[in-house]
Order: structure tokens, then sequence, then C-alpha cells
């Protein structure tokens, strides 16, 4: 499991450098990506992503049905340059801070996590 982890965290960060944007965007590849889904050791993390991805579109139609609502929770903006560790960091103190979300599924914890770490301070994201 270990091997696993560590070789997608290799591939997720093979070619980090790219352009700036104005939200952080993954620099992992769609070819990198599907090679990760064609191993079978790190399908784990192929999987994890597509259902984060899933959890993104589901919970943003949740914060686009709630334009105009002022006490409604907006998306987050991550800025560009921030790692996958210090993000992980972040949401993991926000979650040990906030144990009554724990029983909640996972999407609406990490979205109110990144929600309240990366404000995005009036900004179109």
């Amino acid at each position: 499991m270990k091997r696993a982890i560590l070789a997608a965290t290799l591939l997720a960060t093979a070619g980090l450098g790219g352009t700036a944007h104005a939200q952080r965007v993954s620099p992992l590849k769609a070819g990198r990506f599907m090679q990760m889904c064609s191993t079978p050791a790190l399908v784990g993390a192929c999987d994890a992503y597509i259902t984060g991805m899933m959890d993104a579109v589901a919970l943003g139609k949740v914060d686009a049905s709630h334009e105009g609502d002022k006490t409604a929770k907006a998306g987050f903006c991550v800025p560009d340059g921030q790692t996958g560790p210090q993000m992980r960091g972040l949401v993991t103190a926000w979650l040990r801070a906030h144990a009554d979300v724990l029983g909640k599924p996972v999407g609406e914890g990490v979205f109110a996590a990144l929600h309240d770490s990366y404000p995005c301070h009036g900004a179109a994201p």
C-alpha cells in the first residue's frame, strides 16, 4: 500500500513547474493519469481522483444553486503554488478541529475545510 501511495505521489508530481493559473490546478496530466489507472498498484489512487472529481462537480452545483444567497457557502480559491501536502495539512487540521463533520460525507467536510482555508475574497474563482 505504501508503495502504491508513493508511486501515485511521484506520478502526480511529475512535471511540476507549469504556467501560473488564477487558481491552483493539479499538475497531473491526463496521459499520466491514464497510466495510473492502467497500473494495478495505482488503481486506488485513480478511483479516488475520479470520486473526488464527482464530489467536486456535485458540490459545485450545490454552490451554484445558492447564487445570490449571502449566507450560502461560496467555493474556494486555492492559489497557484500550494502543494498537495500543504492542502492536506490544512484539510486534516480543519477536520480535527471540527469533529461534528466527521460523520458526514467526505465531500462536505473537505469542501468546508477548503472553503474556510482558501476563501476567494470576492474574486471570481
